[in-house]
């Protein structure tokens, strides 16, 4: 018997390659990974660890019917920053996979900043349009599973939120929420994959099935504020770490967000979620990733 094919949407990035990596050191699925360029350095790479890869569209929607073909699973991300409006990309996601009755697609997506915010916060699209899409798989009746995430951890190290002061003295910039204020936060290269690898085995039982797709999964790793961030950080490297408020310089295209995480953001309950620990992934701290790689980029920058 074949071995189920796992269709990966953006396999080069940070969740589709979280994604990859997972079923890769699972074993036993035929992976397909859906890229804007497999002549990249990631896709030759892939490729090599014997990944299959097409080049794909996430606006072309035949293209997409074809690139879904024969998949068991499907993992869906879209695409942000771009001039495609990510409901749309996520739609056509979805719609593929409707076309080709794929058994599962697994969605990662983000809560309504409108909805949990009863209309005050408004016009945050980075939220919103994929937060249509949890709502869309049901209209067409897309067995689908939805990841709600939090902040990115790799966020710190990605977009500058760390910075050098000088040797051995890091202040972080976290421009979206008050220092005292707890975020919920996901180590996306090391618990989005292992969870979507985890989902995809437990999807033929049915009682798993209606749990998985009962209400959105919250794929969070931790909850930290700023200045426990900045604590831990100084703790585990021996540094001075301080976190610097930006309440009054925010910039206004962030000023939304802000309001956001600081009033209405939050994942109640346990950290990591029940369900996360009854399907056996082990899921990662902020002390993981400074070890993984935090550590090593401030030791490398204090030696120059």
């Amino acid at each position: 018997m074949s071995p189920k094919r796992i269709v990966v949407v953006g396999a080069t990035g940070n969740q589709g390659g979280s994604v990859i990596n997972a079923l890769l050191a699972h074993g036993g699925y035929a992976v397909r990974g859906l890229t804007r360029d497999t002549a990249s350095a990631g896709s030759q790479e892939l490729a090599a660890k014997g990944v299959e890869m097409l080049q794909a569209s996430l606006m072309d929607r035949a293209g997409l019917v074809e690139a879904v073909k024969g998949a068991y699973a499907v993992f869906g991300v879209s695409i942000p920053f771009t001039q495609d409006s990510e409901t749309d990309q996520g739609k056509n996601i979805a719609d593929a996979c409707k076309a080709n009755s794929v058994p599962l697609l697994v969605w990662t997506s983000l809560p309504s900043a409108t909805e949990l915010s009863n209309g005050k916060v408004t016009g945050m699209n980075m939220l919103d349009a994929k937060a249509e899409v949890d709502k869309y798989v049901k209209t067409i009746g897309q067995p689908t599973v939805i990841l709600h995430t939090g902040s990115f951890t790799e966020n710190l190290l990605n977009f500058g939120q760390l910075q050098r002061i000088s040797a051995g003295k890091w202040q972080i910039h976290f421009p979206i929420a008050p220092p005292d204020h707890v975020q919920p936060f996901t180590y996306i290269h090391k618990d989005v994959g292992p969870t979507v690898s985890a989902i995809i085995d437990h999807w033929e039982d049915t009682s798993w099935r209606q749990r998985l797709t009962k209400t959105p999964l919250v794929m969070c790793s931790y909850k930290l504020c700023g200045q426990e961030m900045a604590l831990e950080l100084a703790k585990l490297t021996g540094t001075d770490v301080t976190y610097v408020a930006e309440i009054d310089t925010v910039p206004e295209p962030l000023k939304s967000m802000y309001i956001f995480c600081r009033d209405y953001w939050d994942y109640p309950g346990p950290i990591p979620a029940t369900i996360l620990s009854d399907l056996g992934v082990k899921i990662h701290t902020f002390e993981d990733f400074v070890g993984d790689k935090v550590a090593v980029f401030m030791s490398t920058k204090d030696s120059e």
